[in-house]
């Protein structure tokens, strides 16, 4: 039993879609094309994928537990397009990301716009996502290049180190840690903290930390972007530890920073699919990404000093 593509592109937009004539116009089809295909699809594998209820379709339990495997498929053939067009033209085409919020805000504008420069006629397309997903979209072939922390273990994917810095305590101005030149945990734990959502890669790290020094970690605040924690360390609610390049900014929020001891290092990191190459397009943009990142390591220091707000 094999289907071919054309009935996996049937059930994968029956399952977005109430009728088979609407997936008739959405794959220029007739719609008894479209119930033809179904049919002999279901014939194949044994087992009935959608209901029609009152004209309408819905897909079977079965159908459902397809959907990630389906979604693999053409995450693979959108790959090969991009590979396939960059072969023709590797002045076009299109990359594809998907970063940390963190990293797309600070990193990606400037790599963005110095690269459409270069090459204006590549569009790029930048997905906000958090770390698992990350690793699952490219693993899956719907993106070229995951940018995300070193606390994801990625097996699927190949990953490359960018850079090496060290997490920070931020803190509002006039705050009482900010006349230390290092700030413990035992100093930090005395406070009110504002933390990553800790379930996340990285405020699971954190308080991994704080158990492995035999201090309790439970954040007054949660939030699950790094522009908000930082706002609400502004505002006064609380101390949080960051990623130093938040700061890395030519107008970083008016906080101050001081180092942690003990150190907690990071690496984020650039992953790609193992298996299949990236295009002469997304390596020129990856050579480009590291000369940025190593200009604004020149400018901004490795993120183990302190910041105090000019």
């Amino acid at each position: 039993m094999r289907l071919s593509l054309r009935q996996l592109a049937v059930i994968r937009e029956l399952m977005s879609s109430d009728t088979a004539t609407e997936v008739a116009t959405k794959l220029n089809v007739s719609q008894p094309g479209v119930s033809k295909v179904l049919r002999q699809a279901e014939d194949e594998l044994g087992f009935q994928l959608f209901e029609r209820i009152k004209g309408r379709l819905y897909p079977t339990p079965e159908a459902i537990s397809l959907i990630p495997e389906l979604e693999k498929v053409f995450g693979a053939v959108e790959a090969f397009d991009r590979v396939a067009a960059d072969m023709r033209d590797a002045t076009s085409g299109k990359i594809s990301i998907a970063a940390l919020p963190t990293l797309a805000n600070v990193f990606l504008p400037d790599i963005v716009r110095d690269f459409r420069n270069e090459l204006p006629n590549v569009k790029i397309s930048v997905q906000v996502l958090p770390s698992l997903r990350i690793a699952d979209q490219v693993a899956e072939g719907h993106v070229d290049i995951g940018l995300l922390g070193d606390s994801t273990d990625v097996p699927t994917n190949k990953s490359e180190d960018l850079f090496y810095c060290e997490s920070v305590c931020i803190m509002p101005l006039g705050h009482p840690l900010a006349e230390k030149s290092r700030v413990s945990l035992a100093e930090l734990a005395t406070y009110p903290m504002v933390s990553y959502f800790l379930d996340s890669p990285f405020g699971t790290r954190i308080r991994k930390i704080f158990t492995d020094a035999g201090l309790d970690y439970i954040p007054a605040i949660e939030a699950g972007a790094s522009t908000t924690i930082c706002s609400m360390v502004e505002s006064g609610a609380g101390i949080a530890i960051v990623e130093p390049y938040l700061l890395y900014s030519e107008r970083p929020p008016q906080v101050i920073s001081r180092p942690l001891s003990p150190v907690i290092p990071i690496r984020p990191r650039l992953i790609y699919p193992r298996y299949r190459p990236l295009t002469k397009a997304a390596r020129l943009f990856v050579d480009m990404f590291k000369e940025s990142l190593a200009e604004k390591s020149r400018i901004y220091g490795d993120g183990n000093g302190t910041h105090d707000p000019g």
